[in-house]
């Protein structure tokens, strides 16, 4: 009994988000600008289930699109840990880790904007 309920309470720490984001290797602020910022469009889901369109530019500029019918302007700059992306809807700046096909944004320890292509 005792075995099963440790093993419960490990499995639910381990699927816990800060269980999770304490666990995550995040790539470095100015590798993850590199990796997004390469000027080619991602396919971005945010926490609450939209899909977006981002592209950012070397330049430190890009564009949102989705799902509103319009795109966007944003600008985008490392601070300290973290990538931050502002636009008219204010700033976010958040870590990153790699994952399959893309990178995923992390909110303190919560996952966020998950890029991907």
């Amino acid at each position: 009994m005792r075995k099963r309920l440790r093993a419960l309470l490990l499995a639910l720490l381990v699927a816990s988000p800060s269980f999770a984001a304490e666990s995550q290797a995040f790539l470095p602020a100015r590798k993850a600008a590199a990796v997004l910022a390469d000027g080619r469009p991602w396919s971005v889901n945010t926490p609450d289930g939209k899909t977006l369109k981002f592209t950012l530019k070397k330049d430190g500029t890009g564009s949102v699109s989705g799902p509103m019918p319009f795109t966007l302007t944003v600008d985008w700059t490392v601070m300290g840990e973290t990538v931050c992306i502002t636009g008219r809807m204010g700033t976010k700046c958040l870590r990153f880790s790699e994952i399959p096909g893309g990178v995923q944004g992390w909110d303190g320890d919560k996952p966020d904007l998950k890029f991907s292509r």
